[in-house]
């Protein structure tokens, strides 16, 4: 049976600082990632950190041939903003060379009848952005995006139709400013999160507004921002008012955090509002106005490490399951049945689970959930932030001890090519 229209974007992903290497080759500038990996790894760092990763600034057409066997219709990928401008600031000259780097592989992707879907920031700060500013943590960071966006919606938008601001800015703001597992290694706290989230979703709302006044009647693209979520329920047996209650108020801090100002009324959730109190920092009655409704459709991040949550969720009687299907109905419910793009569905475990049972190709069908693409996360094994190279998410094999960094496609790029080839039909019957 097929569950999925003849344009379905069936795709894969990958981001910039994970997969390019090439830390510093041709004039790129240092990312908050390139600066916290080389503080804290203790051998090798091209072994141990990102400065050659899988080689994808020098071998993109490998990877362009990776996206043809698999037979996709687009590619998720991100620019680098260290590597577009070394100083982090979007009104100087960009680096020609990166310019021309990533327009080859816009060019090439279109030429190969593959959709270019771009992100504008997946993590990897400029270093003299933290420096200078303090990072997300400073309101400034709002404007300097909003210029960053306008030069990529110029430079690029002409052959791009699908936008994402950032990737995930929960992780960004919680493991980034307040835990410190993440670049730029800061322990600040949820004080510090609350600042830094705030100021993520400002900029993502004036990026949108940047392209809707400048370039959406002549470029005619849509854009949006991946966020993430996990999906929690009653426990059986607790399916009681406040277990229901308790399950709602956790989404509502995580997935909910980002989307109820963007997707909703431009304002927090009631429960996190309540939760918080003053520590929750608050829109003004303006910038509630162009905070909403600042995406043209809902990018998920969605997979079975997404988000750890705290052994408290056990214990108010709740249960984590790897449930897509009541994630999406529970967008559709809440955000008014925006159109989906899955922005990043993980294949680690195996196809079948990230397919099937987390994809839940019956949502669509049967619960009218308006998805029109996925990307299977990721096209190649790459540097996965803190866990460095422990695990593998590509579909093809990275040999990390070649230099040139052979490209093998693993089971799972075999299954999702046939899954691919037909489109869903029968999809159960390639991972059984």
């Amino acid at each position: 049976m097929h569950y999925f229209q003849t344009c379905f974007l069936w795709g894969s992903g990958t981001s910039a600082f994970q997969t390019e290497g090439a830390w510093n080759q041709n004039g790129k500038g240092a990312s908050i990632w390139d600066s916290f990996t080389h503080s804290s790894v203790s051998g090798s760092l091209d072994r141990e950190a990102a400065n050659v990763a899988s080689d994808s600034y020098n071998r993109w057409e490998e990877d362009v041939k990776a996206l043809e066997y698999l037979g996709v219709r687009s590619y998720s990928f991100s620019l680098s903003w260290p590597r577009l401008f070394p100083d982090g600031n979007a009104r100087g000259q960009p680096n020609t060379a990166t310019v021309k780097h990533y327009s080859y592989l816009i060019e090439r992707l279109l030429e190969k009848k593959i959709e270019p879907i771009v992100t504008l920031h997946h993590w990897d700060l400029p270093q003299v952005l933290q420096e200078d500013y303090g990072g997300w943590k400073n309101e400034t960071m709002v404007e300097l995006f909003e210029e960053y966006a306008t030069f990529c919606f110029h430079t690029f938008g002409s052959r791009v139709r699908y936008w994402l601001t950032m990737h995930n800015p929960y992780l960004v703001a919680v493991q980034g400013y307040g835990t410190g597992v993440h670049a730029p290694g800061e322990k600040g706290g949820p004080a510090t999160s609350l600042t830094v989230a705030h100021n993520l979703i400002k900029a993502h709302a004036k990026a949108w507004h940047a392209y809707n006044a400048n370039f959406r009647t002549t470029q005619k693209g849509k854009v949006s921002i991946v966020l993430g979520s996990h999906w929690v329920e009653p426990q059986r047996g607790k399916a009681i008012d406040a277990s229901a209650e308790l399950c709602q108020e956790s989404i509502e801090a995580a997935l909910g955090w980002f989307a109820s100002p963007i997707f909703g009324d431009g304002d927090y959730p009631v429960s996190l509002k309540t939760k918080l109190g003053a520590l929750l920092p608050a829109f003004t009655p303006e910038e509630k106005l162009w905070v909403q409704k600042t995406a043209d459709f809902f990018a998920l991040s969605f997979g079975p490490n997404n988000l750890r949550l705290g052994q408290s969720v056990i214990s108010y009687g709740q249960t984590v399951t790897p449930d897509l299907r009541r994630l999406l109905g529970w967008i559709k419910l809440e955000y008014g049945n925006p159109s989906v793009l899955v922005a990043e569905g993980d294949t680690n475990i195996c196809l079948s689970y990230s397919i099937i049972t987390l994809f839940s190709f019956i949502a669509i069908k049967l619960d009218g959930v308006r998805v029109f693409g996925y990307m299977a996360w990721s096209l190649v094994d790459g540097f996965e932030w803190n866990y460095g190279y422990s695990i593998r998410r590509g579909l093809f094999y990275v040999d990390f001890s070649q230099p040139n960094r052979t490209r093998s496609p693993k089971s799972t790029a075999q299954y999702y090519r046939e899954i691919v080839n037909d489109n869903g039909k029968d999809a159960h019957t390639h991972t059984q």
